[in-house]
């Protein structure tokens, strides 16, 4: 248990936001140590990856035992502090399953490289299993660690994330059945970093020609949902500022539908110069998130959210978690259904992303097939005080930049606001928890990568691997004849 423990906590100081991403090369040594003990493995995997959750994501637990229970009034924070644990329960669930496959096979398999390669592909199958469905989050993937490491991280332009993942758990399978022992982790540390080195140093440079403006409000909560829309509008145009694109942050109106009001109005008169983005709620048959584009004095079209934040958003598996609409913000909103794109004059054709769709490889690739030549993120995380989890929200852009070949630029109400160039590299940020303006420059790209193409292809490789292996490498019974082997 104690291999597990420290597995765990080693692990989370890989996360963005702690300590050093290259802990992630070798802090799963101890979890397959643990796990030599085969009847417990199912248990041991559960309790790492609850262990693992519960650390990295603690800047969730101020949000649900204070800030929401203050705002919306509707639980206590005891009951906040429970929804954490079976957030964390959930998604330590499909590696028990994971824990189940290992202490069965892993002694049944022939040979290191099978069991590495079959050890690997259930465990990415496992991490892609836990990023779909209504629940489906990929926050805290163990690729996450590796968003500085720019050179490493270009091979999710062909595999994602998830490809990614496979080579992390490959090296530390390798490393664990090999015997470890510090000259190995340190050898194998240089040989990662000195190709990192390598593939970063080769990358081109993609100077951005193309200027728009970005406007971090900082607001906090409390002082959000108090204000009335005109003094909202009153503050988000006080600055001065060129006639480029301006980009706002999520529900920048966070209760009402300005369409058809006086609010519109000003803000058409503005975007006759200045085209605007802003996300605002939009009342149709449903509510729904969206991001609304104005220039030329009107409304240019609309993105609404596709992929809303379960319990907060709307309430998934109703029949299930019918107790848990307590959780509800403002209202439940319906799913948008259009992966729109849009083109205004002087700028590429952009596709708009809404807050945790960016931990969402789909969208970004979607929105990119349909025409995009860059991306905008425009997000609230004034929720959060802990500057953890808004590098953990910016980092997944980092991945989206890359499996696209596109700019992504985000725009956050508390932070992290900042833009990213198509190989991922982080160009430019402003810091959190501070009103900021700034001019961001992007450039367009019509690039297709095999990622964007195929999406996780890799996944059928690894189901493949997973039923092929036990069976091809699969260890013959000895029979004993005459009293000789």
């Amino acid at each position: 248990m104690i291999y597990i423990l420290i597995s765990s906590i080693l692990t989370s100081l890989a996360m963005p936001g702690f300590l050093w991403g290259g802990l992630i090369w070798f802090s799963l040594i101890l979890f397959f140590k643990g796990l030599e003990s085969r009847k417990m493995a199912f248990l041991y995997s559960f309790l790492f990856h609850f262990i693992l959750y519960f650390i990295s994501l603690y800047w969730v637990i101020p949000v649900l035992t204070k800030n929401l229970p203050e705002f919306f009034g509707r639980f206590s924070s005891f009951t906040g502090f429970l929804v954490f644990i079976l957030l964390c329960t959930i998604e330590a669930f499909p590696f028990l399953i994971f824990g189940i496959f290992y202490g069965y096979f892993i002694d049944r398999i022939k040979g290191i490289v099978p069991k590495a390669i079959f050890v690997s592909s259930v465990y990415s199958i496992m991490e892609f299993l836990r990023g779909i469905g209504d629940l489906g989050f990929t926050g805290i993937r163990l690729s996450d660690a590796l968003f500085k490491d720019i050179g490493i991280i270009q091979i999710t332009s062909v595999v994602g994330t998830i490809g990614l993942t496979f080579l992390i758990v490959l090296v530390n399978f390798f490393l664990y059945y090999k015997k470890f022992s510090p000259s190995k982790i340190i050898i194998t540390l240089s040989i990662i970093y000195f190709i990192n080195w390598l593939i970063f140093t080769s990358l081109p440079e993609n100077k951005a020609n193309i200027p728009l403006v970005a406007l971090q409000t900082n607001v906090e909560q409390k002082v959000k949902y108090l204000k009335n829309e005109r003094e909202i509008l009153k503050e988000i145009t006080k600055f001065k500022t060129p006639n480029y694109l301006h980009i706002f942050p999520e529900a920048v109106f966070p209760e009402k539908d300005i369409r058809n009001t006086y609010i519109e109005s000003k803000l058409k008169n503005i975007s006759m110069e200045k085209p605007i983005i802003l996300g605002f709620p939009t009342m149709e048959n449903t509510p729904k998130n969206s991001a609304v584009v104005y220039y030329k004095g009107k409304i240019v079209g609309k993105y609404d959210k596709i992929k809303l934040f379960p319990f907060v958003e709307f309430l998934p598996y109703e029949k299930i978690f019918k107790k848990f609409q307590f959780l509800r913000g403002i209202s439940y909103f319906s799913k948008g259904d259009r992966y729109t794109t849009f083109k205004i004059e002087n700028y590429p054709e952009f596709g708009i992303q809404i807050c945790f769709e960016s931990y969402f490889p789909e969208i970004s690739r979607k929105l990119s097939k349909n025409g995009a030549q860059f991306l905008i993120v425009i997000t609230n995380d004034g929720w959060y005080k802990f500057t953890t989890a808004h590098i953990q929200h910016f980092s997944k852009s980092v991945f989206r930049a890359i499996e696209n070949r596109r700019y992504v630029i985000q725009v956050s109400n508390t932070g992290i606001t900042g833009s990213i160039d198509k190989y991922g590299r982080i160009t430019k940020v402003f810091p959190t928890m501070t009103e900021k303006v700034g001019i961001f420059n992007v450039k367009k790209s019509n690039t297709t990568t095999i990622y964007q193409k195929f999406g996780d292809w890799c996944v059928i490789m690894f189901l493949i691997n997973s039923i092929v292996i036990p069976i091809a490498y699969k260890k013959r019974k000895t029979s004993i004849k005459g009293g000789k082997i």
